[in-house]
This record gives C-alpha cells, sequence and structure tokens, in this order.
C-alpha cells in the first residue's frame, strides 16, 4: 500500500510540476476545469495516507535494522545504503508536504523545488533497493508455496489456536 501512494504521489506530483512548469512536449487539458484539483486531492490524500504506513512498515522492520553484520558484503552495504537513504527522503517528503498542506514552513528553502527534487531521491532508493531485493523476490515468486506452512513463529510439537490438528 505504501508503494501505491508512493506511486501514485510522484505521478500527480510530477504532473502538478509539469503544468506549473510545462516542458514543450507536455499538454494539459484546461476542460474539465476540476481535474487539476481531482489530481491535487488524490496527491495529498495520498501523501497524507503514507504517513501512518511508512510508520506501519517501519515498526515491522526496525528488528532487521540492527541484524550482524551490519555492513558485511558490498551488496549489503547498499542495501543498508539504499535503506537509510529511502527513509530518510521519505520521512523528509512526508513532513514537509504535511506542513505545506498546513501553510508552515519553518525552513530556509523554497519548498516546491526541494520537494519536487527530493522525489526523485526517493524514487531512485526505491528502485536500488528493489533491485538489492530482486533476487529475493525472484526466489520467493518462483517457489512452491507450501499451504501447511505455519504462519506464525509458534514452535513446532504445538498446534495453533484454531488450527486443525
Amino acid at each position: 500500500m505504501l508503494g501505491v501512494c508512493v506511486a501514485i504521489c510522484f505521478a500527480t506530483g510530477l504532473t502538478s510540476h509539469w503544468i506549473q512548469h510545462p516542458p514543450s512536449w507536455f499538454y494539459f487539458p484546461s476542460d474539465p476545469p476540476w481535474l487539476y484539483r481531482v489530481s491535487q486531492g488524490l496527491h495529498v490524500i495520498t501523501g497524507t495516507a503514507a504517513i501512518p504506513l511508512i510508520l506501519v512498515k517501519l515498526q515491522l522492520v526496525f528488528p532487521k535494522m540492527f541484524a550482524r553484520p551490519v555492513i558485511g558484503s558490498p551488496l549489503r552495504l547498499l542495501e543498508r545504503g539504499s535503506i537509510a537513504v529511502l527513509v530518510s527522503s521519505m520521512i523528509f517528503q512526508l513532513f514537509t508536504g504535511l506542513m505545506n498542506t498546513a501553510q508552515f514552513y519553518p525552513w530556509k528553502f523554497f519548498f516546491t523545488t526541494t520537494h519536487y527534487a527530493m522525489s526523485y531521491v526517493v524514487v531512485a532508493a526505491l528502485l536500488v533497493h528493489i533491485a538489492v531485493k530482486l533476487p529475493i523476490i525472484h526466489a520467493a515468486f518462483r517457489g512452491p508455496v507450501d499451504a501447511t506452512a505455519p504462519i506464525d513463529n509458534a514452535p513446532q510439537g504445538r498446534h495453533r489456536v484454531g488450527a486443525p490438528s
């Protein structure tokens, strides 16, 4: 769900930027007049919805952040670096976007330029993270689905509550 919110925010943010600073090849229809409002409403709604989603995601992966070895192989270093950039840039985007909706600007930089530039950092870090995890993703989709495997980490020999015996 977080990935869907990021994709929608990126697409609607690009649309907004191109409307305000149109490249020669870009055309946005002026009719119906409410189309831009829908686009920006979708941008704000999915950006706001991403805040609890990123908090849940961080809570789920928090124990893995301290897994040993911290660095290990070059691939592990790339994974950790992409996660650090992804999390920090996402938090930055969500915080500054939320402050923009409140029209509160406690920083010295111009919001729209920085928010636009950081969106590319988020997407790039996300693509690097997916590329690093691609072998794991591929193995998960390629392997068989074992319907009898326990969902939780219940010890072997014990039955889960509600599980068929």
